[in-house]
């Protein structure tokens, strides 16, 4: 047997290329979870406070909305199930039983440099809707927290108006109606118009009649 020892170190340079170029899939693929979990829990809470913000706030909410729903959708591709190629398959194995080394060692080079390059396509292509969704959820959030900054400072408009509402209804209990109010004068009656009563000189009448008899 010939030294294949170059072409050994080959082969295994090719499988570590491959197994990293796996990993990275699979840590490209498991960070797009966790970002879908991170926008999950963050739009709830996001869309609590801004309901009770101003009009204007909610107007402007739309836009890091559409931000945060493209980087999901952008996440949800990447979970998609993909086949990626790891080398020959087992269906080669009773094939290649019967050749030589050096040939097996050519088979095996040949076979993972074919897969690494059809995988870098899928691979590429992840990436880029990774960092396409990456970037469009932290821009999104950037301007969610920055609309809930402003949002701080700017009244809402059903306030100002219930605000407004109450100083009237306030305004009209305090000030009395003086259209209804009527000012009332005691009359001074004549002499004419009053009762008289003369009781103690009909006692006095009473007590000589008394008295003669």
């Amino acid at each position: 047997m010939g030294d294949y020892k170059d072409l050994e170190f080959l082969s295994e340079r090719a499988r570590e290329l491959l197994d990293r170029q796996i990993a990275s899939f699979r840590a490209t693929h498991a960070k797009a979870g966790s970002i879908i979990a991170i926008v999950a829990i963050f739009v709830p809470f996001f869309l609590f406070i801004v309901e009770k913000s101003a009009f204007i706030i909610k107007l402007l909410s739309i836009i890091p909305i559409i931000g945060l729903g493209y980087s999901i959708i952008l996440m949800i591709e990447i979970l998609k199930t993909k086949k990626l190629d790891q080398g020959f398959n087992e269906n080669q194995l009773d094939r290649l039983v019967n050749e030589d080394y050096e040939n097996i060692l050519l088979y095996e080079i040949g076979a993972k440099k074919s897969s690494f390059s059809d995988n870098q396509k899928i691979t590429e292509k992840q990436n880029n809707k990774f960092n396409k969704g990456l970037n469009s959820a932290i821009i999104a959030i950037f301007l969610s927290f920055i609309l809930l900054i402003i949002s701080i400072f700017v009244e809402p408009n059903n306030k100002i108006t219930m605000s407004k509402e109450n100083s009237k209804t306030i305004t009209k209990e305090t000030k009395p109606d003086v259209s209804k109010t009527k000012v009332r004068v005691i009359p001074i009656v004549p002499k004419k118009d009053r009762t008289q009563l003369n009781e103690g000189k009909e006692l006095k009448i009473k007590n000589d009649k008394k008295l003669n008899d």
